[in-house]
């Protein structure tokens, strides 16, 4: 007895070692080496011997892909069957481990011609945009009188800020659903429960939600403040949400400075209205496209954003327009519109309009910069910056250096630009209107006959609007 038991155990530790032994040669043999699965490999029931990792991958995608999920109720009811899934899976680096995760195996298969069998989780990486929508469209998930769930909220519209109750949907969460569905095809499943109840959702904020009923508190305290912008027909008021937007979010009330410059900021975009492209209609009748020009409404930013920081922190309402480093005449307009009372220069006709209340109160010809020398008259919207008689402009190079220079003695002096340009009286032309300008015009000014210079200069006032086009 004592002698088979030594025979047997010598059997054994034979049997190990050429085990190992034909293992370690395995390890070293082209068929380990190789991108193809062992000769007789079977996974997950499918046949697989010698193929590629890439042609396993194929068979084993289109296998798992033709099969069937059956959806069924609480009482057994079919509700739906799944096939054709479309699903890609993270199977690639398994199918490379098969060969070592079953080393001794795929050994013994080699030298003895074994067949050799594996399982390997066919995880799902994604599905088709197709299943996708088969199965979030699937009729029993879609009832009547279906609504969402909904979280208990702050009416900020409503001046008392009353708490919305929270509700409690029955739609179903189709996303969940979805991914529930593929993690049973993962598992190879072939049937599958469906609970109504574990896809609906719940309201995460109740009504008597402590930071719910202590955000009602500011807001009753803190956001019935109306902070309005008087802006002519743009005239608008600071919504609750916007105030809120405005303040810090500790519930203080203050004004957050950063909230307030990034406001000033889109304040300034939306409200400065210098030099943009235009269209008018004149009281002449004639529609033109200007752009340019100086005249108009420029927000100032930085006083802008300390003036609303003190208004918030005060708590009290307010009505005002912006704080403004430039303002146009009378009421803001956004669109720019030139009213009805204004002077029009027409450099196509060479020719000046006064109107007043809508009414032709002048006109004359005149001559605008000389083309040829590039002293072109610059078109835009301006205002008269000031009224001044008997004054000589001066102008170009130096004094008896520079053929340039010129010194004009002016009557009656109406800058529109600087000091630089302006309508004045040009004593020195016995003509104007027509082409002169494209020749022998201005040096930019807008030249008038001397009795019409001091006719227009009694008409017009300081911050008159200037429009001049082609």
């Amino acid at each position: 007895m004592k002698k088979a038991m030594i025979i047997l155990a010598a059997v054994v530790v034979f049997i190990v070692a050429a085990a190992g032994v034909a293992t370690i040669i395995y390890t070293s043999s082209d068929d380990y080496q190789s991108d193809n699965l062992p000769d007789g490999m079977t996974i997950n029931g499918i046949d697989c011997s010698g193929l590629t990792y890439e042609e396993a991958e194929a068979l084993l995608t289109e296998k798992q892909n033709a099969g069937h999920l059956q959806v069924v109720g609480k009482l057994g009811e079919t509700l739906a069957d799944y096939t054709d899934f479309g699903c890609t899976y993270n199977i690639r680096d398994q199918l490379k481990s098969v060969k070592k995760d079953h080393l001794l195996s795929a050994a013994l298969g080699h030298y003895f011609h074994l067949p050799l069998s594996a399982r390997i989780s066919m995880n799902v990486a994604e599905c088709s945009d197709d299943f996708a929508e088969r199965v979030k469209g699937t009729e029993f998930l879609h009832r009547d009188n279906v609504f969402e769930t909904q979280d208990a909220y702050v009416d900020m519209d409503d001046p008392a800020f009353p708490i919305i109750p929270e509700v409690y949907g029955n739609k179903t969460d189709e996303d969940a659903f979805l991914d529930d569905i593929l993690h049973a095809i993962s598992l190879g499943s072939t049937r599958f429960e469906y609970d109504e109840s574990a896809y609906m959702s719940a309201p995460s904020v109740k009504s008597d939600d402590p930071d719910l009923l202590n955000f009602q508190s500011f807001c009753q305290k803190y956001l019935g403040q109306k902070i309005t912008y008087e802006l002519g027909k743009d005239t608008f008021t600071l919504s609750s949400k916007e105030l809120n937007n405005l303040m810090k979010d500790d519930y203080s009330g203050e004004a957050d400075p950063a909230k307030v410059a990034e406001f000033a900021k889109a304040l300034k975009a939306e409200y400065d209205i210098i030099g943009a492209d235009r269209e008018f209609t004149s009281y002449t009748g004639k529609t033109f496209k200007v752009n340019g020009g100086d005249y108009g409404w420029i927000v100032d930013e930085a006083e802008e954003a300390k003036q609303l920081e003190a208004d918030i922190n005060s708590h009290e309402d307010v009505d005002r327009e912006p704080v403004f480093s430039q303002k146009g005449n009378g009421e803001y307009s956004k669109t720019l519109e030139l009213g009805d009372t204004y002077i029009d220069v027409d450099l196509t006709k060479q020719h000046v309009y006064y109107f007043e209340k809508g009414k032709k109160k002048f006109d004359c010809d005149c001559v605008s910069g000389c083309v040829v020398a590039g002293h072109n008259t610059p078109t835009g919207v301006y205002d008269i910056k000031g009224k001044s008689r008997n004054v000589t402009l001066k102008g170009g190079g130096k004094k008896g250096k520079d053929k340039t220079y010129y010194e004009s003695f002016v009557r009656y002096w109406m800058p529109f630009l600087g000091a630089s340009y302006g309508l004045h009286d040009a004593s020195w032309r016995s003509n104007f209107g027509g082409t002169i300008y494209k020749y022998s015009g201005s040096h930019g000014c807008v030249n008038l006959p001397p009795s019409k210079a001091a006719e227009l200069y009694g008409l017009i006032s300081i911050g008159t609007i200037v429009v001049i086009h082609n």
